[in-house]
């Protein structure tokens, strides 16, 4: 695979680059609120209130890891299918309607796919919520592949969908970049071999705290103009 002409060098840090890796949610597009939204109506449902440090623990999980979760921590009485369900029914809209893009991210990955680099998303999400939410943004098109935690046996947090995205474009982990707004994710992403650009626009974690494990961490994508050709 030929290296895509997108990055500056930039003192080594994108040197050999051959395929982006971006995360959707908090990284692509502003989904906090409505997941948010949907666990205290969720949990509302049944009496109880979303518990202390709930969204750190799922950050990493797909849906049928997060309902397994919620259904052993908090008692909740329903087969994981029926939380996977009912979670759906309540957010679908919402990504094929509402949700709106990260500032810049639609910018940043027009540029990065017009400059011949392969583009995947490595997501937690289903494909019936990202594809929609994508294709309404009028980005989908710009994505060569899309790897999905449900396809490999770890959550975000291992290499597992980090390399899974790499394998789907043919490319080689140690010439990918990932982008991620979470820690768990950046720590996956450094352990599949490959860079990571921590965003914290919309992250839960500071950027000192992503710093300590990406390549480079920045508040927002206007950050990364610098490094664009």
């Amino acid at each position: 695979m030929s290296t895509c002409s997108a990055f500056e060098p930039a003192g080594g840090l994108f040197e050999g680059v051959e395929c982006a890796i971006f995360d959707l949610d908090g990284t692509l597009v502003r989904s906090d609120s409505a997941w948010k939204s949907v666990d205290e109506e969720f949990m509302g449902r049944r009496g109880l209130k979303v518990p202390d440090g709930f969204y750190d623990k799922i950050s990493t999980m797909n849906l049928s890891q997060a309902a397994d979760y919620v259904i052993a921590e908090c008692g909740i009485r329903a087969t994981r299918q029926e939380v996977v369900d009912e979670w759906l029914s309540m957010v679908r809209r919402e990504y094929a309607e509402v949700i709106p893009m990260v500032t810049g991210a639609k910018e940043f990955l027009s540029r990065v796919h017009d400059k011949g680099c392969k583009i995947a998303l490595a997501t937690a999400s289903s494909p019936e919520l990202y594809l929609p939410c994508l294709e309404r943004h009028g980005v989908a098109k710009l994505f060569d592949a899309y790897a999905n935690t449900s396809e490999v046996k770890r959550k975000k947090g291992f290499p597992d969908i980090y390399l899974l995205a790499a394998d789907k474009v043919g490319a080689n982990p140690q010439k990918c970049v990932v982008f991620e707004d979470i820690y768990l994710g950046c720590v996956g992403a450094k352990a599949a071999g490959m860079k990571c650009i921590g965003i914290t626009e919309e992250s839960p974690d500071s950027i000192q705290k992503l710093k300590t494990v990406c390549d480079l961490a920045v508040k927002n994508y206007s950050e990364l103009k610098i490094y664009l050709q």
